[in-house]
């Protein structure tokens, strides 16, 4: 069978590694991991949204070009946007800058080969997965307390066949 395209087995392979890394003595340990956007109550203090902008519809972004002559096979490259948030009931944002950079540094050490539990091919989706691109952090004081928003992506590149 043709690949069409790698992004939802990679996006599969993204939220299963996260999701386990959530476990006690992991790197997520305490974020709760929403696989897209959630449709529950956002009161979690330590919240990782893969395949989700809070700013923007666009959950992946890619392109496919042709691998070789003849067009036989594919490369995709691709973008999963992913949020970390980070909220507390008081106006300390320097501690949620702090926690929402500490999500993004778990995935990023998920993805880094040699790391314990890292699987830099999302369970044998794409040839290789890194956080990349642009990084945009938010900061928010109100009534209720802070919260600190930090969007990144992971890239991801795939051979279709």
């Amino acid at each position: 069978m043709t690949d069409v395209s790698r992004i939802p087995a990679a996006i599969d392979g993204l939220v299963a590694l996260c999701t386990t890394a959530t476990a006690p003595a992991e790197p997520l340990h305490g974020v709760h991991v929403y696989d897209g956007p959630p449709v529950t109550d956002l009161s979690d203090p330590l919240m990782l949204f893969l395949g989700d902008t809070p700013d923007t519809l666009e959950s992946v972004t890619g392109t496919q070009t042709f691998a070789e002559l003849g067009g036989a096979s594919r490369d995709e490259t691709f973008s999963i946007s992913c949020t970390a948030v980070a909220r507390s009931g008081d106006t300390d944002m320097k501690a949620r800058r702090d926690a929402a950079h500490a999500i993004m540094a778990a995935v990023e050490r998920l993805l880094r080969p040699g790391e314990p539990g890292a699987d830099i091919t999302l369970g044998g989706a794409v040839l290789w997965a890194q956080v990349g691109g642009d990084i945009v952090l938010s900061q928010l004081q109100y009534a209720k307390g802070s919260l600190a928003r930090l969007r990144f992506a992971v890239t991801c590149r795939a051979r279709l066949t």
